[in-house]
């Protein structure tokens, strides 16, 4: 049970959504929340300059329940829509969600359940893909160590699935330069500022998958902002563990889309000494995406599985023979990672963990 009551003037919780052109979809999204086991919310939908019959919905559904705040104008871009949104909000607790996705009936309960318990400043949850792509369940780090390590690799939380400390998160806001990555960008400043953050174990969010979302139509901005961001928080990582930081260019030549060869001795370097430094889910996250940049690196490196196979004896969880197969296989074959055969390898053996 929730502990927390909100005052005679505000809810506990402010729900930010904003939307454009959601139509389709807007209905189920905005019934997920309505019908939220916790009550003690107010809604705020953005409608940030719809040209389909989104306004109609969300007129329908205001008369329906009072607890939604309806700001519809010109369109603005999801930053500055989000920071409007934010400055509204009277709760303690902002809760994103997307117009297209699906809350489940219990996401508010458990997360402020999850939040008391942890006294954390922010909190996601996992969640299960469905929609243009195979449905399956994305599982994103649970302490706040190992989402601070998450966070060297990419967004360590489902944007739509997180609540959040309002005083904190007014206080950073969305910075507009970073938009297609403002998400990711405000994690890392928030993880730099000390936030205690935290992931609920648990399945609380659908998110829709589908070709129209702003990640698939600016994929390219996404990639360079996101590569920039991480450049970003390794120097900050670095600067607090005293490590090289000229390995991190190295490591990130890894992640670039058409991927050049880098100094495989910095690559392990900065590896072993990552994972030296931490510990328990913070080191599995990071042998983990490790290991995913190995695969990326093997097409160049003819002694990949070596150089693998002696990261994995001293910090990695098994024997890794079915990984030195694949790093074997990838190195032969000289199978590039920007290749479609190299994508469809990697989906197949995703499929047969679970993971997509």
């Amino acid at each position: 049970m929730v502990d927390e009551v909100s005052d005679m003037s505000s809810p506990l919780v402010s729900v930010v959504m904003p939307l454009y052109n959601s139509e389709r979809y807007l209905r189920e999204a905005m019934d997920s929340v309505l019908a939220q086991t916790f009550s003690d919310f107010e809604l705020i939908v953005l409608n940030d300059g719809s040209t389909d019959g989104s306004q109609k919905i969300l007129e329908d559904f205001r008369k329906l329940d009072p607890r939604i705040k309806l700001i519809s104008r010109e369109n603005r871009g999801l930053a500055e829509t989000l920071n409007e949104g934010i400055d509204l909000a009277r709760g303690k607790w902002i809760a994103r969600m997307d117009q297209d996705d699906i809350a489940l009936p219990n996401r508010f309960e458990r997360q402020l359940q999850w939040l008391q318990e942890t006294n954390a400043d922010i909190c996601g949850s996992w969640i299960r893909l469905f929609g243009a792509a195979d449905t399956y369940i994305l599982k994103h780090a649970q302490t706040d160590s190992a989402i601070k390590m998450e966070l060297l690799f990419g967004a360590p939380f489902a944007h739509p699935s997180v609540m959040m400390r309002t005083a904190l998160v007014k206080e950073l806001r969305y910075d507009k330069a970073w938009e297609k990555a403002e998400d990711y960008d405000l994690w890392e400043r928030a993880a730099r500022g000390g936030w205690k953050m935290t992931n609920v174990p648990e399945v609380l969010l659908h998110y829709r998958q589908h070709d129209t979302q702003t990640s698939t139509v600016a994929s390219s901005r996404q990639q360079y902002l996101t590569q920039a961001i991480r450049h970003r928080y390794w120097a900050f990582i670095f600067e607090q563990i005293k490590l090289n930081k000229e390995w991190i260019d190295e490591v990130l030549k890894l992640r670039m889309v058409s991927p050049s060869q880098p100094n495989m001795d910095e690559v392990d370097q900065a590896f072993a000494e990552l994972l030296e430094h931490n510990s328990g889910e913070a080191r599995a996250i990071v042998f983990e995406h490790a290991t995913r940049l190995y695969f990326r690196a093997a097409a160049g490196c003819p002694d990949v599985v070596a150089r693998w196979g002696k990261l994995n004896r001293d910090y990695g969880p098994d024997s890794g023979i079915a990984t030195k197969a694949r790093l074997w296989l990838l190195s032969v074959l000289h199978i590039r990672t920007d290749g479609q055969l190299f994508e469809r390898l990697k989906r197949f053996y995703l499929s047969l963990r679970g993971i997509a």
